[in-house]
């Protein structure tokens, strides 16, 4: 058999081959035939006069042991079987006709029109509306019942939506204020107890707690969130906390605030404030100290009343025991007071007399506080100039003769003084001293000699 002979083409190329079917064919070769892509031969068979003629099918191989050999080829594998059996090979498909571009329309008004069944005939393009007439019939019809439905929904809405916060002090009613995000429950609560505490100038604990609820409520109850703070102030109870004096552990009295106590403590301590001192730091010799307390507002102190119970003096009882060489006179210069109080509180004459280890009770007055103060003051002191002598055995001793005048020189001293309640306290201590002019020496020649002068 040729190996140029198809084995079954059309003009649309290679179809698959059927399942082969035994036949009784001719012993003798079939006339070849020419190849369906060569048209221009004389022996062109078209494909709807040719014969189709089958290969034999070629023997069954023999059977093997492996399993993938006996099973039967498909597709490609079976056409290279057929293929290797009859030395046949696999026609070549037709190369495709290049596509032709089409060719522009004609613009010339002259030309013939072209009609439907023509190659470049395009119908024009109708531009469909989006929505039928009759959609926008029903549309318009029922866009009126949704918006009707859509406005009762809204007014019913706004009948029964809350639009006002309900403001509570402890479940008393204080108002209605306009529902604001920015204005927060605490933000109210916050700026009552501001008003408060700069009104009083001092610190304020409220008893009370504020509750904030969403209500209902008509447009002329709601009122302003600085309204509401003034409302607010008028429902509070509240404390004061005040700054507490206490003195060796006694509460003397309350003030507002530190301030206030600051202004207490400098103005006793001015007391003993001396022009000639400076750089002074005072300080209380008793326990002095301020306490945060809570009271009403009723309970608390002025300045001034302070200001004066603590700088009135107090009168002290002092028991004595009588030493060797003690009287009246001598007891009442040491404790400040007088020989009167002394007989009135011993119940003894002004002329008694007072035995060793006899107890007496002695009063004696004093401030209620004791200030300490602690001051630099400067003083200039005279820098003592040295005398010189230089002996002249040539003149008697009744003889002196100043050579040298000299001066005394100056010193700056800054001294720190102590004082409690004005009264000079220890010695001075000394800071610093500058030598403002140096002194000079003082220079004296004098005679020794003790000869017998002469007089004519």
């Amino acid at each position: 058999m040729p190996k140029d002979k198809p084995i079954n083409t059309d003009a649309e190329g290679l179809r698959p081959l059927p399942k082969p079917i035994k036949l009784n064919l001719p012993s003798e070769r079939p006339k070849p035939q020419r190849r369906l892509h060569e048209p221009d031969s004389p022996e062109y068979i078209m494909p709807e006069d040719m014969q189709y003629d089958f290969a034999p099918e070629p023997e069954s191989p023999k059977k093997r042991k492996d399993k993938q050999e006996q099973k039967r080829p498909t597709g490609k594998r079976y056409f290279d079987t057929v293929q290797k059996a009859y030395g046949q090979r696999r026609p070549r498909q037709p190369k495709p006709l290049p596509k032709q571009k089409p060719l522009p329309r004609q613009r010339d008004a002259e030309a013939p029109r072209l009609g439907k069944g023509d190659r470049l005939y395009t119908p024009p393009r109708i531009k469909k509306p989006l929505v039928s007439p009759r959609v926008k019939r029903v549309l318009s019809f029922w866009s009126l019942g949704v918006v009707a439905v859509i406005f009762i929904v809204l007014a019913l809405m706004s009948m029964f939506r809350h639009n006002a916060w309900a403001v509570y002090v402890d479940d008393r009613f204080v108002g209605y204020m306009p529902i604001n995000r920015e204005v927060e429950t605490y933000t109210v609560h916050n700026d009552a107890v501001r008003h408060l505490s700069d009104s009083h100038r001092t610190a304020v604990q409220v008893n009370e707690a504020t509750v904030v609820r969403t209500a209902r409520a008509r447009g002329n109850e709601i009122i302003s969130p600085s309204e509401m703070t003034l409302a607010l102030i008028q429902h509070f109870t509240y404390q004061i906390v005040a700054s507490a004096i206490y003195l060796d552990g006694e509460r003397i009295a309350i003030l507002r605030n530190s301030y206030e106590t600051d202004h207490v403590e400098n103005e006793i301590q001015r007391v003993f404030f001396y022009g000639s001192e400076r750089n002074i730091v005072a300080s209380f010799e008793e326990d002095w100290e301020i306490r945060l307390v809570t009271v009403n507002l009723e309970d608390l102190d002025s300045q001034d009343a302070v200001i004066q119970l603590l700088n009135r003096p107090v009168s002290y009882i002092h028991s004595h025991t009588i030493r060797d060489g003690d009287t009246q006179g001598h007891l009442a210069l040491e404790f400040s007071t007088t020989l009167e109080s002394i007989g009135y509180l011993n119940n003894i004459g002004l002329d008694a007399i007072l035995v060793p280890g006899q107890t007496l009770y002695l009063e004696f007055v004093r401030p209620r506080l004791s200030v300490r103060t602690v001051g630099e003051i400067t003083v200039l002191e005279d820098i003592p100039m040295e005398i010189i002598k230089h002996e002249n055995p040539d003149w008697h001793v009744s003889v002196t003769y100043v050579r040298q005048e000299g001066r005394n020189g100056q010193r700056e001293v800054v001294q720190l003084i102590t004082r409690i309640n004005g009264i000079i306290t220890g010695e001075p201590e000394i800071i610093s001293e500058r030598v403002i002019t140096a002194p000079e020496d003082r220079v004296e020649e004098v005679g020794t000699s003790t000869a017998a002068i002469e007089v004519r």
